[in-house]
């Protein structure tokens, strides 16, 4: 037979036609969802049909089309249409068309139930009243189970054609192992059998979970500890590897990240999978795993009600409002209930930035109210506050470069502790019900400028809520990631651009959260502050910047101190090695929430504290450096900073003080930290 290369070309052009008219998304699935009603009907329809057909096979051993078998045949001739219109009327009871097949689940079954004893019983009823009642026993039990059964198998083909289509496999698909044998696991492989991730087959399962070894999910063999992972990617040739381990804290995930790139393979991860496994989603897409995946903890339990009681009804304002925590506030507030939020930042660029995005996902209902000034000017702030009348603070504003302000003392005083005292007179006077101050944890002996000035910051609230009628507060975390300028920032740009990564020290260490984590438990602790508390996010274990710089290498698919050096440049001037949460004297305790602590008074400053604050404000007017150290040290006596022209210069390297024991309340989480 001659071979004819066009005619073969137009078979190929044509099989793939038809493939992709009968694909989830090709034209033939377009056309049924388009028409769901009438689909199901004449399903409903054809499925009633078939079952009573089938009812009479198996009860009269024949087929009642059969016209030999004359009074069975007239009988179920005539009886059909009740049947039909019975079934049909079923199916639209209990909105059969309403459930989507491709994602056809155990919670579909109880709708297909109903639909089934429904039509049950109006058939029964419709056979009596037309006088045709005289059907052997069982006829109408057998029909209802042959009924479900088809309605079960037309329900649930798509999805498990669909997953059959994937256990099989086909050309061009990555092998992976899947690290994780939990829900999120099940719902990775899942999608990964599915349309959604076709592209990956899962060959292996690791988790350390020893019931869960040697089982199988959805065919797929749980093989057993993630300490195998090298062993099991070469024995299964995979390609990748993901990670499916939302509830994983910042230690195991630093392990299994360890463990995974000491395999030549890609590391990936499925994003938002805390979020998917509290809802209705599903897995869509697989991502590299980043430093981010790395450094996130455990998502909290969201407990909006006791935020949503805070903000309804109320007038907000944020200070600071274009910074990292200054805009997450604006956007977790815009949504949360409050009639107006003002935004306040000396930033223009960042202000109109602000304003862009806030107007294009702001909830209705809110009134978005961008305000551009600076907390050092009393006479903008009481404008502000006479003209918008808010009713709950956040105070966001404030620079938090420790570095830099060591060599800039003055401008650290006045705008730090100026711009926090002319807010809390504002907010006195104008009788705010609430005020939240974003603090630092290098407030806790501190040894720079920066970690002075926001522990005045704090003596200054907590003296403030002593006279004032409102709610005064201060919440205090350390670094978030994201936020401009952090260390993970840094990093990334170095590695990017073939640059040694620098680390100022091998035993430093910092704390790490989200922004929008770090945000929502602000949030939490303004909405159970009573006045005068200090309250401080419980960050569990610290992170080593060290470590971390190594881990970002390798998730580049670099070697440390082979493809990129690894160079310590020492500490900073007002660098510590590691930061405290809380002073000895402060003895925080547990509170409603997990993850938040709270000093119910804390260390109050000295008596004469607004007089003195205003001294090292008019010194830091006046440029003279060798009062506000004096002032400075006075008012902050746990103040272990070097002074005068020393301050530019590193401290020397000590080892780091006990961190005080305190007993948490079980379940409590980890925070993070996020500078002022």
């Amino acid at each position: 037979m001659e071979f004819k290369p066009r005619r073969a070309l137009g078979l190929v052009a044509g099989g793939a036609a038809l493939a992709s008219f009968f694909q989830p998304e090709g034209a033939l699935s377009r056309w049924l969802r388009a028409r769901r009603l009438p689909v199901t009907i004449v399903l409903g329809a054809a499925v009633a049909a078939i079952s009573w057909t089938l009812t009479f096979c198996l009860r009269l051993d024949s087929s009642p089309l059969d016209r030999l078998r004359e009074p069975w045949h007239a009988l179920w001739l005539h009886t059909l249409p009740v049947v039909i219109g019975a079934r049909v009327a079923g199916c639209l009871a209990f909105r059969l068309h309403r459930l989507p097949w491709r994602h056809a689940g155990a919670g579909d079954l109880l709708p297909l139930v109903g639909a089934t004893i429904t039509g049950s019983a109006l058939l029964g009823a419709a056979l009596r009243l037309t006088g045709q009642g005289g059907l052997p026993r069982g006829v109408l039990a057998i029909e209802a189970l042959v009924c479900l059964a088809l309605l079960a198998a037309l329900r649930y083909a798509w999805r498990v054609s669909e997953e059959c289509r994937g256990a099989l496999g086909a050309p061009g698909r990555r092998r992976v192992v899947v690290v994780g044998a939990g829900e999120a696991g099940v719902l990775t492989i899942r999608a990964m059998f599915g349309r959604r991730l076709a592209q990956w087959r899962p060959v292996a399962i690791l988790d350390d979970d020893a019931l869960k070894q040697g089982t199988t999910i959805m065919g797929v063999p749980v093989v057993g500890p993630i300490e195998r992972v090298a062993e099991v990617v070469r024995r299964h040739r995979a390609q990748a590897i993901v990670l499916a381990v939302p509830s994983a804290t910042s230690a195991q995930m630093y392990r299994i990240a360890r463990l995974c790139r000491q395999v030549a393979v890609p590391l990936k991860t499925i994003p938002d999978v805390a979020q998917i496994l509290h809802s209705n989603r599903v897995v869509e897409r697989i991502s590299d795993f980043r430093v981010e995946d790395l450094l996130q903890r455990s998502s909290l339990p969201a407990s909006v009600p006791q935020i949503r009681e805070l903000l309804r009804g109320r007038t907000v304002l944020v200070t600071g409002a274009a910074g990292s925590i200054g805009s997450e506030l604006c956007r977790q507030i815009a949504g949360q209930g409050a009639t107006a939020l003002i935004c306040l930042d000396r930033d223009e660029n960042g202000l109109f930035r602000l304003e862009h995005e806030l107007r294009a996902r702001a909830a209705e209902g809110v009134a978005l109210d961008f305000q551009l000034g600076d907390v050092r000017e009393p006479r903008r702030l009481d404008e502000l506050f006479a003209r918008r009348r808010p009713e709950i603070v956040f105070h966001a504003a404030a620079y938090k470069h420790v570095p830099v302000l060591q060599h800039h003392p003055a401008e650290a005083i006045l705008n730090n502790v100026g711009g926090t005292l002319n807010l809390l007179g504002a907010a006195e006077r104008h009788g705010v019900e609430a005020f939240v101050l974003i603090s630092t944890d290098k407030a806790v002996n501190p040894t720079s400028v920066m970690g002075a000035s926001k522990r005045i910051c704090e003596h200054l609230v907590r003296a403030r809520s002593n006279a004032a009628a409102g709610r005064y507060c201060a919440i205090r975390f350390g670094n978030v990631l994201g936020s401009n300028g952090s260390v993970v920032e840094l990093f990334l740009r170095q590695i990017r651009q073939g640059l040694p990564v620098t680390v100022t020290h091998p035993r430093m260490e910092r704390y790490f959260m989200t922004i929008a984590e770090a945000v929502h438990l602000v949030l939490f602790a303004g909405a159970m502050a009573r006045g005068g508390e200090t309250f401080i996010l419980d960050m569990g274990e610290p992170v080593s910047i060290d470590q971390l710089a190594r881990n970002m290498i390798q998730l580049s698919g670099l070697v440390p101190d082979v493809d990129v050096p690894v160079v310590y440049t020492g500490l900073r001037p007002g660098e510590k090695l590691t930061e405290e949460l809380w002073t000895q004297a402060e003895q925080p305790q547990a509170t409603a929430h997990p993850s938040i602590l709270a000093a119910p008074r804390g260390e109050g400053g000295p008596p004469d504290l607004e007089p003195r604050v205003r001294r090292l404000l008019a010194a830091a007017e006046a440029g003279d450096l060798d009062a506000c150290w004096t002032l400075l040290i006075g008012l902050v006596p746990t103040f272990r900073g070097l002074t005068n022209g020393l301050a530019t210069t590193p401290p020397p390297v000590a080892e780091p003080p006990p961190r005080p024991a305190l007993a948490v309340a079980e379940g409590a989480g980890i925070a993070g930290s996020g500078g002022a």
